[in-house]
């Protein structure tokens, strides 16, 4: 079976990779609290900017942008040495999130969705192209094409605007799915792609508690690609169970479709559609946990 260069032994000395329990794995996520602080902390400071400052999401959007930077510092800093020349698939999710975040702020028209698809291809060929290497361009294709397909179906259903930002609502699927994600990658066999699931799933409760009730506007536009990279991480390079992927992106694709289908109900609170969506959103990622603790009990595994 192929091993991406993110899991070669000799690839890099100073990323920390293997485990199957879980403890350890929590204790080494506590680093994430300085990112979730630090967003935290500077959306809070834009709540207090005039009115004006606040009518778009390009700072706080850029704050985030700032914050996952920083987490992918904290646990892989390989990553954010090699910035600018990039040869591990990790290597280059630092600098294509912050290649989207500048060209639609550069370029206004590319925050479209159409625009963002093929960003988003382009991306998704690079995060993969030492997998197509290995295969025919057919069987290449059409594997691109099947992660491309949902990739794209569920960032069509949030309504992220780069300009109004997005209802905190809609914050709550990915939040809680980098956190289901956190806990299932050290039992999958990768500790550091689980700091950087449970690092991004605290950058999303500061997007959620900064957003609340009015708060400042956030696209969540760069969190969310990066969300979708570490899935594909996972699954083509940690070999993550497929059932395990799906059930993750079933759960954020739940959970905005029960967030569109809660609008509609007159008269429900803001705290009631919370609730509906964590729920629906929950189902999958009780789930997918099962899924992983299954695959670890028939591999003879411990946690």
């Amino acid at each position: 079976m192929y091993r991406s260069p993110l899991f070669h032994p000799d690839a890099r000395d100073d990323t920390p990779m293997e485990s199957l329990s879980i403890t350890p794995a929590i204790a080494l996520m506590r680093p994430a609290l300085l990112p979730f602080l630090l967003v935290l902390v500077l959306l809070m400071v834009l709540r207090l900017l005039p009115e004006r400052w606040r009518l778009t999401a390009l700072l706080p959007d850029l704050v985030v942008l700032a914050g996952i930077l920083f987490l992918f510092g904290l646990f892989d800093p390989a990553s954010i040495r090699h910035f600018f020349n990039p040869n591990r698939p990790m290597d280059w999710i630092p600098l294509l999130a912050t290649f989207t975040f500048a060209l639609r702020t550069i370029l206004p028209r590319t925050a479209s969705l159409l625009s963002q698809a093929g960003i988003l291809l382009v991306s998704l060929t690079i995060l993969t192209l030492p997998l197509l290497r290995q295969v025919s361009l057919e069987k290449g294709m059409t594997s691109l094409l099947l992660t491309f397909a949902p990739w794209i179906g569920i960032r069509a259903l949030y309504p992220a605007d780069a300009r109004r930002g997005i209802d905190a609502t809609y914050l709550l699927p990915p939040f809680f799915t980098a956190g289901a994600f956190s806990f299932i990658s050290p039992l999958s066999g990768s500790l550091l792609l689980g700091q950087l699931a449970g690092g991004l799933a605290a950058l999303f409760g500061a997007m959620l508690l900064s957003s609340w009730k009015g708060g400042v506007r956030v696209s969540a536009i760069e969190s969310g690609w990066v969300m979708g990279a570490l899935l594909v991480i996972g699954l083509d390079y940690v070999d993550i169970s497929l059932k395990v992927i799906l059930c993750l992106a079933g759960a954020l694709m739940l959970g905005a479709v029960v967030g569109r289908l809660s609008n509609r109900i007159w008269g429900l609170g803001g705290g009631r559609k919370a609730a509906l969506v964590s729920g629906f959103a929950g189902l999958p990622l009780v789930a997918a946990v099962v899924v992983a603790l299954n695959d670890l009990k028939n591999q003879g595994g411990g946690y």
